[in-house]
């Protein structure tokens, strides 16, 4: 298989220039024109560590994550949940509630967090009722939707009123997930439970707008083909894989919660939308990975939407599917030679690999990000309990994680399965060589050179992301025994 050497903006002239070789292919054929030639093909700084006995965060240190975590959801008591409790950070001020983070992090809470169902439930219902509140919040910017802001003030709740990135679309369908998961939950209790009826699906407009799950689906029926900003805050488009990946997920959802619901006409519409995204994301497969958009092919945020946009009743990405393996292969090359930090710690055999939001960030310097190393982690262990539970990875989809991941797979299920783990916990193991001093404190970044955390302190995201990881790695154990 050819291995990516451009981007889509490539030319003979510019590939050759790079020293790679150019072979236009025929018109219907996947994969790269700029390759890389056999013989100069670059290597992957994984370190693998072979062993899973012990995981790569201790029971006390997953605890003490979650605390910190904790701390920063339902702040003041209001529903809200502050993106990081520090008002002086490379990119300003954090002390808001981003409608993105806030979804990923109570889904995070609901789905990974070790809590008990009632203390899970008091966490839902108050930001469900933050986000009905938002939802019906004056509009401060012509022609943006309450619903694609993004971020509202903390405790008030009212529109940031300044400048920013926006629309941000992906906040309607990432909204919409976390309160189905918790709305069915409630469900499987009380078929009529009233707090889903009197908040998340009413069945009448006039009230509450019809719930806020359903008023935030509805909004992705009309409004996903839009223009938006990317899951960074920073470029603009109306084809992001993150936002195509999970607006799918949510209309796939949504269109078995209509049913449940007793509205089958909602559920036949969000079903067409689900189908039409995914036509869309078609494009996203260059033949060597999944890109997130044409001007910034190599993101980290794929590995996020990997993560949260899934769903089984397609198995679309499925955590081993040549698409996912092959985009953890050219993702981890590029960010090895991205980072010092990275050439460094594979110098000194420290296991795994540090991902960044993408090659040329210059965001605080740019540097690796805490999230999306704990987001390939999980995509990781994802991949070890489907080849347990579903289907072992392809002859094509076990060579690119053998040059993802440096090792060699055994041909067993149960091995492959366990090599899997083992890569994820050796992702973790080199976040923990630059955290785990810091008791039980998370920021959004490592510095590229030390490794050390910086930017924005006690990140919410940081912290559901490496929680989600660890209970993806629970289920493994528990798939595996």
């Amino acid at each position: 298989a050819r291995l990516d050497c451009g981007e889509l903006a490539s030319t003979e002239d510019s590939c050759n220039a790079a020293g790679c070789c150019w072979s236009p292919l025929p018109d219907g054929t996947s994969g790269p024109w700029c390759f890389y030639s056999s013989d100069n093909l670059p290597s992957s700084c994984f370190v693998f560590q072979n062993s899973t006995s012990t995981a790569p965060f201790s029971p006390s240190e997953v605890a003490a994550f979650q605390t910190n975590f904790l701390a920063n959801v339902d702040v003041e008591s209001v529903g809200a949940v502050v993106a990081a409790p520090d008002h002086d950070t490379p990119g300003g001020n954090y002390y808001y509630h981003w409608m993105r983070d806030g979804a990923l992090s109570m889904r995070s809470l609901f789905a990974s967090a070790d809590l008990d169902s009632d203390t899970k439930s008091s966490y839902l219902q108050s930001y469900a009722k933050w986000v009905v509140g938002r939802q019906s919040a004056v509009a401060v910017h012509d022609g943006v939707d309450v619903r694609v802001e993004p971020k509202f003030e903390i405790p008030d709740g009212s529109v940031f009123a300044g400048s920013w990135c926006r629309p941000q679309n992906d906040g309607p369908g990432l909204r919409a997930i976390t309160l189905m998961m918790y709305a069915e939950d409630l469900l499987s209790n009380d078929p009529k439970d009233d707090f889903v009826t009197s908040n998340l699906w009413t069945g009448d407009s006039s009230t509450v707008n019809g719930g806020a799950i359903k008023f935030d689906l509805d909004w992705v029926v009309s409004g996903w083909q839009s223009n938006t900003c990317d899951l960074w805050e920073e470029v603009q488009s109306t084809d992001f894989f993150w936002n195509r990946v999970t607006m799918k997920k949510a209309m796939l959802m949504g269109a078995k919660f209509a049913e449940t619901m007793g509205d089958s006409e909602s559920s036949a519409t969000y079903a067409s939308t689900a189908a039409a995204i995914d036509a869309e994301l078609d494009s996203h497969w260059t033949g060597s990975f999944v890109a997130e958009e044409s001007n910034r092919q190599k993101d980290g945020a794929v590995f996020v939407g990997f993560n949260n946009g899934y769903d089984s009743s397609d198995d679309r990405y499925s955590p081993v599917s040549v698409e996912v393996a092959a985009t953890i292969n050219v993702f981890n090359t590029a960010f090895c030679s991205e980072y010092t930090v990275n050439t460094a710690d594979s110098a000194a055999e420290v296991p795994g690999i540090l991902i960044g939001r993408y090659p040329g960030d210059t965001y605080a310097n740019g540097n690796p990000w805490v999230l999306t190393t704990a987001a390939l982690a999980q995509v990781l262990y994802r991949a070890a309990t489907y080849t347990i539970t579903t289907s072992a990875p392809t002859d094509e989809a076990l060579e690119q994680f053998s040059a993802a991941l440096n090792v060699d797979f055994p041909s067993d299920a149960s091995g492959i399965s366990q090599t899997l783990a083992a890569a994820g916990d050796s992702v973790l193991l080199r976040l923990k060589e630059h955290v785990g001093g810091d008791g039980g404190h998370l920021d959004e970044q490592l510095d590229r050179n030390t490794g050390a955390q910086m930017s924005a302190k006690d990140l919410t995201w940081s912290y559901a992301e490496v929680i989600n990881a660890m209970k993806a790695r629970d289920d493994w154990v528990a798939a595996f025994a």
